[in-house]
């Protein structure tokens, strides 16, 4: 039925147009009662041999959703209903920010992918914290921080940090994104002097806490391996 029907309709509009009709179609069955314990009942899976202890933290199972499609934790609980076992909310920023100019979500028709060109786009982590709070379910949450575009590479370390204390009481974990393509000189951050400064900042924060979180770092897919090497190599 998806294939033969559903598939080619979805594919009549552009793939960011049925990215927020998903989000908004996920907050609506959210809202009405006993939906979501409906659809964890089809199915979600709970078995021991899926659980899984790692960082400290104990998932339902190994299966989670990255950080890019619940960029504002607005639908992890119908999502967790689905059966994943951790949901990853962001890239968040301090402020709010439109992104990249449209389009810029791509269909990969003949390889089955898309490409993602979104540029952290996101209505700001004071509002992502507010969602948050609402998560009286015990799902397990990861945040993923970013900085703003307007903000220069050497004030980055501010940005973060703004996340992080924001964030810090209702995530699990914490994933501090210098990956992306699409933020304008972002990846520069992975040189030894910027990184340091980053995860050292961030990792200081963390450990004034009573109990501090994990702390992940989020890099480029497509570093060679002299750049992954070299880059592990500088880690704090």
């Amino acid at each position: 039925m998806y294939q033969n029907l559903i598939r080619p309709i979805l594919f009549l509009f552009p793939p960011e147009t049925i990215h927020h009709l998903s989000v908004w179609g996920l907050k609506l069955l959210g809202k009405i009662p006993f939906v979501e314990r409906i659809i964890a009942q089809i199915y979600a899976v709970d078995h021991p041999k899926l659980k899984t202890r790692v960082f400290g933290l104990d998932f339902e199972n190994p299966v989670g959703l990255a950080a890019g499609f619940d960029k504002n934790a607005e639908i992890y609980k119908p999502l967790s209903s689905i059966g994943f076992g951790f949901i990853e909310i962001g890239t968040v920023t301090p402020l709010p920010q439109d992104g990249n100019p449209k389009p810029r979500l791509f269909r990969l028709k003949e390889d089955q992918g898309i490409i993602n060109q979104m540029g952290f786009n996101n209505v700001g982590v004071k509002k992502a914290v507010e969602n948050l709070k609402k998560n009286n379910q015990n799902i397990l949450i990861g945040g993923n921080i970013g900085k703003n575009k307007v903000t220069p590479n050497q004030d980055a370390l501010n940005d973060y940090l703004i996340c992080f204390e924001a964030l810090f009481d209702v995530v699990d974990y914490f994933v501090v994104n210098l990956s992306s393509p699409n933020t304008p000189n972002l990846r520069d951050l992975l040189e030894k002097k910027p990184l340091e400064e980053i995860l050292l900042g961030v990792k200081n924060a963390n450990q004034k806490k009573p109990k501090p979180k994990p702390i992940l770092l989020k890099i480029s897919p497509d570093l060679n391996e002299s750049m992954e090497a070299s880059m592990i190599h500088n880690l704090p």
